[in-house]
Parts: C-alpha cells; structure tokens; sequence
C-alpha cells in the first residue's frame, strides 16, 4: 500500500526560524526603546515608538501565511532550489520592511519590502 505522508518541510521550518528571530529583535526594540522613554502602555504620540509597534506588527500580520504558503509550496514538491529562493526573498523583505518602517516609511526599503513580499 502507498504511503501519502508528506516530506516534513525543512527549507520552511530554517526560514520560519530566522523570521521568528527577526520578530524577537523587533519586538525587543519596541520594548526596550518603551523602557528608554520610561513609556510602559501606548504611544503619547512618539514618532519612533508608533515606528517600531508598527514594524513589529506589520511582521506579525504577514509573516504566519506567507509561511503556511511557502511550507505547502515545498510540501507539493516544488524543486528545493525554488522553495530556498523563495525563501530567502522572504527574510530579505520582510528585514527591508522593518527596516524602512523604522527609519524612513517612504524610503527604498520599506518599498522593497513591500514588493518583494
């Protein structure tokens, strides 16, 4: 009988770990940034807070389908080389992203970002 146990994707789990490093990092930075201006709950309108909640949820809302997407692309047996480059594109859009909407939102980065993802 024929098995229909699908190939655990490794490619995925690698980039889903650098992309749940890179949500630590920034969600790091809003919390010691929130330390620094001695500000615990809401923004009082500081430009560099808004900046890094927002790129640190704007990580949170895109990030988990893009990986439930490239993990089925990879489970349907596209070639390992696609799933990799896919991949890749991914930790460096989401990392331009971050860091456009830290620094300047209307800037390269963020634009790449944008496209990219």
């Amino acid at each position: 009988m024929e098995s229909f146990a699908a190939e655990a994707p490794f490619i995925t789990l690698f980039v889903s770990s650098l992309l749940v490093l890179m949500k630590l990092v920034l969600g790091v930075r809003v919390s010691m940034y929130r330390n620094k201006i001695n500000m615990p709950w809401g923004d009082n309108g500081d430009d560099q807070l808004i900046r890094r909640i927002r790129a640190h949820a704007n990580h949170s809302e895109w990030v988990p389908a893009t990986i439930i997407i490239l993990g089925l692309v990879e489970m349907v047996g596209v070639h390992p080389i696609i799933v990799g480059v896919l991949g890749a594109i991914v930790v460096i859009a989401r990392s331009l992203h971050a860091i456009g909407l830290m620094g300047n939102a209307e800037g390269f980065n963020r634009a790449s970002g944008i496209a990219m993802n």
